[in-house]
């Protein structure tokens, strides 16, 4: 399961049943449904964003 902190905005996967628990019932996370694609896709942009902006300096 996949799971959102709403403060930071950071998606944590979680498989231990009692953290799966903890985070169903604070209020300061938010299950989330991740596609395989889309969990990978945002780390290969940030990655082609820095090879651009390193080699313009």
């Amino acid at each position: 399961m996949f799971f959102k902190n709403k403060s930071t905005g950071l998606v944590w996967e979680v498989e231990h049943p009692d953290h799966i628990k903890r985070c169903k019932n604070d209020s300061n996370y938010e299950e989330v449904k991740i596609t395989t694609k889309a969990k990978n896709e945002p780390k290969q942009i940030e990655k082609e964003e820095s090879k651009k902006s390193s080699k313009k300096k």
